[in-house]
């Protein structure tokens, strides 16, 4: 009787005893392998489209407001080519990404979440854009600077957190200059903050799109 019960507290012993060293530094290698595969399915030939469309995009911003005195932010059709062109790239990108990882378990559900959190953050940040107007701001910080560098220096701290955690060395490298693009952009003030955003979005996707071209070659 001893012996019966004794089996199973022994399993259990044996299951805790299991992930050892060894096999929890495979495990981090494999969440590393896992956040490099989502980028390696990144086409390059999508994000020379993306550069093309975040320099006219940015661009077309810029243009409209240059010269203004005083400053009274992008024209409405200036917007309608940004936010137009930026979001048909990232639903054609989103598709795309959705069928290279389609075979993945799980993947559904979780694009179903990161949408979800996607148009949270969208809400929020327009939310605070509305905050900064109600409390007085100026145009040039609710209608220039804010809009054009802010979203940067949050995806560049989203980049630089997931590849700290997952040791990834792009995703550090991406958010390092993401935050740079986006402080950097703010410094430039609200008329050039919009070229200072285009021209450094537009250069980031080009060596992207080149690394991801050398690496499918290798």
């Amino acid at each position: 009787m001893n012996q019966e019960h004794d089996t199973p507290e022994s399993e259990s012993v044996d299951n805790d005893a299991e992930l050892n060293p060894q096999e929890a530094a495979a495990l981090l290698q494999e969440t590393k392998l896992r956040a490099q595969r989502q980028f390696d399915v990144w086409p390059p030939f999508l994000l020379l489209i993306g550069a093309v469309i975040f320099l006219v995009a940015y661009g077309a911003a810029w243009w409209s407001v240059r010269g203004q005195s005083p400053y009274v932010g992008p024209s409405g059709a200036a917007l309608a080519v940004m936010y137009g062109g930026i979001v048909a790239w990232i639903v054609a990108v989103s598709l795309v990404v959705q069928r290279a990882t389609s075979g993945i378990s799980g993947r559904s559900a979780k694009s179903r979440t990161y949408r979800t959190g996607y148009l949270a953050i969208i809400f929020a940040y327009s939310l605070f854009q509305g905050a900064l107007y109600h409390a007085g701001a100026s145009h040039a910080i609710v209608y220039g600077i804010f809009p054009a560098s802010a979203p940067w220096l949050f995806a560049g701290t989203v980049f630089l957190t997931l590849g700290a955690t997952r040791e990834e060395s792009r995703a550090l490298a991406l958010g390092v200059v993401l935050i740079a693009i986006g402080i950097g952009g703010a410094f430039a003030g609200p008329v050039a903050v919009w070229l200072v955003s285009g021209i450094g979005l537009c250069t980031v996707l080009v060596v992207f799109a080149i690394v991801q071209f050398l690496r499918r070659r290798a």
